[in-house]
């Protein structure tokens, strides 16, 4: 799995299944929703072996400090995800 961490957009790439795309949503929901951001989820992908599996797009109302952007890129390493941090 992959994660893109922007200063507006976070992403979250080739998710084999659904609880994948879960747990680590649950990581950048709590520091989003504790930091009063409003995000929008886009779902898209599948399942299927060679498809790329599932991605989320989250937008942002406003852009993330620098801060928060490690703490984010610290939990989702945690979790076995390549995060790459993008301007």
């Amino acid at each position: 799995m992959i994660a893109r961490i922007g200063r507006k957009i976070i992403v979250l790439q080739e998710a084999p299944t659904h609880w994948d795309i879960r747990y680590a949503l649950e990581d950048v929901n709590h520091i989003l929703l504790t930091k009063e951001y409003k995000p929008i989820y886009f779902f898209e992908g599948t399942p299927a072996i060679g498809q790329g599996g599932f991605s989320v797009i989250v937008k942002l109302d406003r852009e993330m400090k620098d801060e928060e952007r490690r703490i984010l890129k610290r939990l989702l390493s945690n979790r076995g995800i390549k995060v790459i941090m993008e301007d």
